[in-house]
């Protein structure tokens, strides 16, 4: 539930509702780049979410090192934290009041078992374009909900 008396914006983050993005153990660069975009950043503050995590694999992303592991920083009003991996995303997805993920079967599979409201973009750029039948399928189910980015 969104505390519709808090501002809807600060230039200190104060403690809101986190979203936890992820795009597996590939690269997904459009999926990370859509959600460091001032447009999403500004949805997602509004919508009381004060941080995200976001798990970045082998994205590149524009002015930071691909060398970097770990990134923490403020931008359009909201606590972002960003990586490469992690040996497991258990934390993240129990910590995360939203998922926003590439289509994986795995991570869907997680985190539905964990009950969390997510949105899936399937990765247009791997073999066969496989995940969109399975993002298509679950979002028919009422699942979950199914974009792309552009």
């Amino acid at each position: 539930m969104i505390d519709k008396s808090r501002p809807r914006f600060c230039m200190a983050v104060q403690d809101g509702m986190r979203a936890f993005i992820t795009v597996g153990s590939t690269k997904f660069d459009a999926l990370v780049q859509t959600v460091l975009s001032q447009p999403v950043l500004d949805s997602l503050r509004l919508e009381g979410y004060s941080d995200i995590v976001v798990q970045c694999g082998k994205s590149h992303i524009e002015g930071f090192a691909d060398s970097e592991t770990l990134w923490t920083f403020e931008r359009h009003g909201v606590n972002v934290h960003m990586w490469r991996f992690k040996p497991s995303l258990e934390e993240e997805y129990n910590d995360a009041d939203l998922v926003i993920s590439h289509a994986g079967s795995g991570t869907i599979l997680d985190v539905l078992r964990k009950g969390k409201p997510m949105i899936v973009i399937p990765n247009p750029t791997l073999l066969d374009n496989h995940q969109q039948e399975l993002a298509e399928a679950l979002s028919t189910l009422g699942h979950l909900k199914v974009t792309t980015v552009r």
